[in-house]
């Protein structure tokens, strides 16, 4: 009896197990499938009333008035300040430098003498001019003398020939007459000879003296060529002499212009070498600072614009309290083709002397533009394939207009072309909105726009 009982405590296997077992399956995935398939029956519904309200409803769009920009742009440009006037000042001659009169920092005026130089070459060289030219002016006064002379002999050699001509017209009458005579038995034959040797006579004095004529035409003409070779012997002294003085003068050296000596590279007793050659030494620099310039690189954008005679604002950083006004007075003629920039000169007046010559400072310049342009918010612009658009509301239909943009500021652009002006742009149009959709508009102030 011990050893039965265990086997009288296991449960039974029969039909109703399993049947207990399929209903609990079948409860458990009926409750699976509820919870995955009814939320989804809901959302469905929900979509498809949506759907229902949607479909053919007007879209909603905010949109804002385009307005003109202004028609003056101002654009801020870095600038090295230069000196309306600088020069490095060499000396012209050589020698040796014995007095410095002026050194770094100081103020000078034009014809200020800053520098002496001793020139005992050039001196001795004009020393020894001078005299050449004394002794060219002697042999010019020998040779105009000589001049003379042979004029007067020329004019003696002429009164000679003068004087022969009417001897022989005298001789050669009484000669024919004394022929006649002695064919008529008048004189002796005798007498006829004598007359007709004495016009002979006359005859050759006549050619002697004008032989001697031509002799002394020659002479004149031989003096008049040494006179005028004495002359330009002269002037070629005199210059000489000039070039020597003017070299002479040299040993002095003046201020060029009204300024401030801004470096000094020599002390007396330096060998002054002339010229400017990399090699020689530099006296001084100096800049004329009572007017100042700046050169600066303007845009492409803005460069059609510029004018000789245009305020521009200066700002330099040491002067923070300070605005400086600056005028336009060059102008480039052309872009930089590796910048497209416009190169711009801008003079400043400096009497206070208060900016030098290599500051810094941003210079403003403020131009007027011709062409009117618009501005829009910069969410208005809609980018395409085949350009940039914005879309207007116009008789309560979205339209897309083609645009071109001027300048880009971010949050905001100004168009070029494309716009006129009060025209309702949509702001942050959709990409499913189509051209000529009936729209729904919602106007916008600018401040709400951006």
């Amino acid at each position: 009896m011990a050893e039965s009982q265990p086997y009288a405590m296991q449960p039974k296997k029969g039909p109703g197990g399993i049947i207990i077992f399929v209903i609990l399956l079948v409860i458990g995935l009926g409750g699976l499938f509820a919870v995955g398939l009814l939320p989804r029956i809901e959302r469905k519904s929900e979509l498809k009333t949506m759907h229902d309200e949607t479909v053919g409803a007007i879209p909603h769009v905010r949109t804002i008035t385009s307005h003109p920009a202004a028609l003056s742009e101002s654009i801020t440009l870095p600038g090295n300040i230069d000196a309306i006037l600088y020069t490095t000042i060499y000396a012209r001659v050589d020698g040796y430098l014995t007095s410095r009169l002026v050194d770094i920092g100081d103020s000078v005026k034009k014809g200020q003498l800053l520098a002496s130089i001793d020139t005992p070459t050039v001196d001795d060289a004009l020393a020894q001019s001078k005299a050449d030219l004394l002794e060219s002016l002697a042999q010019l006064d020998t040779q105009k003398a000589n001049l003379k002379e042979s004029q007067a002999k020329e004019l003696t050699a002429k009164a000679d020939v003068e004087r022969s001509q009417a001897n022989v017209a005298y001789t050669t009458v009484t000669a024919k007459r004394w022929q006649d005579m002695a064919e008529r038995g008048t004189v002796s034959q005798q007498s006829r000879d004598e007359k007709v040797r004495s016009l002979d006579v006359s005859t050759a004095e006549l050619a002697a003296q004008q032989a001697n004529l031509k002799a002394a035409q020659s002479a004149v003409e031989a003096s008049k060529a040494s006179v005028r070779q004495a002359q330009a012997n002269v002037k070629a002294k005199q210059a000489d002499v000039d070039r020597l003085t003017a070299e002479q003068s040299f040993q002095k050296v003046y201020a060029p212009f009204d300024g401030v000596i801004t470096a000094r590279k020599v002390d007396p007793g330096a060998l002054i070498t002339k010229g400017s050659q990399s090699t020689n030494l530099e006296l001084y620099q100096m800049a004329k600072i009572d007017a100042l310039r700046i050169y600066v690189s303007v845009p492409q954008r803005i460069a059609r614009y510029l004018r000789t005679g245009m305020t521009a604002k200066v700002n330099v950083p040491e002067f923070p309290e300070r605005l400086f006004e600056g005028t336009v007075t060059n102008v480039s003629g052309a872009l930089d083709p590796n910048t497209r920039t416009r190169m711009t000169e801008i003079k400043i007046l400096n009497k206070d002397h208060a900016l030098l010559p290599g500051m810094y400072a941003e210079v403003t310049v403020t131009t007027a533009r011709q062409d009117p342009w618009i501005r829009v918010p910069g969410t208005t612009i809609v980018t395409r394939t085949d350009g940039l658009f914005v879309v207007v509301v116009k008789d309560g239909k979205a339209h897309y207009q083609p645009v071109q943009i001027g300048r880009d500021f971010g949050d905001e652009v100004e168009i070029r072309i494309g716009l006129k002006g009060n025209e309702k742009v949509i702001i942050s149009p959709s990409d499913d909105l189509r051209e000529g959709e009936t729209v729904q508009e919602e106007p916008l102030q600018n401040n709400e726009a951006t």
